[in-house]
């Protein structure tokens, strides 16, 4: 169910959605017969999410003219995302191929993203100035930033734009260490970016990289204040700064939890269990769009915190990048929690 459209709520998210080649759960890269075929991506995914909140959600890319092109397209519309500005250039979709873990061994990616559309994408090409005309928010993560010299000048000139709009800019710090292999360090690149933003998703490993700040001591809660005061010394514009924690509890049930800085105020969710992890991809995307919806309302600090972190959690239970979630079963979560019953 959509929520009514708040004037200026626009959100235009950058970066690229791949085609998502998957093992069943259990199989292996070397011995599985087949894939499953999804569509994703962290800005897409974003936006997916964002227009089912309600939310006037507008994605760009770049995708070559055929239909593999075409069906990524398709998989957005179908949620109502805006793909008008999406830029048809180049000969191939970025792919990538996840394997499932599970207790005992990690999920894999591997990424296949060389000379993709996206990744070949030059600045000058979008007319950012017509694209982001009406626009609240514009939103990009670290991922686009991290494929070539060209992806981190688009995104450059896409902040730039945005920012000389006077728009919110928003970005999740999004780390992927096979992906920097263009010939810079990540803390060449991503500082100046993020210097733009006010709005910024981080974890405590990827600030480390980005900004050689490293873990403090004490709880969970400790660590995020002294990380969030370390960041806002190197990112004096930052007004708002999140991150989600995963974790194990007694049961050996994964637990997920939230910080926010927002107004020099600190809060926290409270930690949930998930009883079962369906696909954790996509988990902190949808955390991130519960944010930007969180924002856009002007949720206070509390609700904000827990609306994004239910948001996140409720991915884990749904296959594939995209989270299929209304305001009305986040909300429920929060009240409720990981529940196992019937609703009739």
């Amino acid at each position: 169910m959509h929520t009514e459209k708040k004037k200026n709520a626009k959100v235009v998210s950058f970066g690229e959605i791949m085609l998502r080649l998957d093992c069943p759960p259990g199989q292996r890269f070397q011995r599985n017969e087949s894939f499953n075929r999804f569509y994703g991506g962290a800005e897409a995914n974003v936006s997916v999410v964002l227009s089912q909140l309600g939310v006037d959600a507008c994605y760009v890319t770049a995708l070559p003219a055929n239909d593999l092109g075409q069906a990524a397209i398709d998989a957005l519309r179908s949620f109502g995302v805006d793909t008008s500005f999406v830029h048809r250039s180049g000969e191939r979709v970025g792919i990538y191929f996840t394997e499932h873990g599970n207790n005992i061994r990690p999920s894999r990616v591997i990424y296949d993203r060389k000379n993709s559309s996206f990744a070949i994408l030059t600045p000058g090409i979008l007319n950012w100035n017509y694209i982001l005309d009406g626009a609240g928010y514009f939103f990009w993560t670290g991922i686009s930033a991290a494929l070539t010299q060209n992806a981190a000048d688009a995104c450059k000139e896409a902040i730039l734009s945005a920012k000389s709009k006077g728009l919110s800019i928003a970005a999740d710090m999004n780390y992927r260490r096979t992906l920097w292999d263009y010939g810079k360090h990540p803390a060449e690149v991503m500082p100046e970016l993020l210097s733009h933003c006010d709005v910024i998703t981080g974890d405590i490993d990827t600030i480390d990289a980005y900004f050689d700040i490293k873990e403090g001591k004490g709880s969970v809660e400790d660590k995020f204040r002294f990380c969030a005061a370390e960041l806002k010394k190197k990112l004096p514009a930052m007004k708002v700064f999140t991150m989600s924690f995963r974790g194990t509890d007694q049961n050996n049930q994964s637990t997920y939890s939230g910080a926010l800085l927002a107004e020099d105020k600190f809060y926290f969710s409270p930690e949930y269990s998930l009883p079962q992890a369906v696909d954790r991809i996509g988990s902190g995307d949808a955390f991130q769009g519960g944010l930007l919806y969180g924002l856009i309302n002007k949720l206070p600090g509390q609700e904000l915190i827990n609306f994004a972190i239910a948001s996140g959690a409720l991915k884990h239970s749904v296959e594939g990048d995209f989270a299929i979630s209304s305001k009305e079963e986040i909300e429920q979560f929060i009240q409720n929690g990981a529940v196992n019953r019937v609703i009739r």
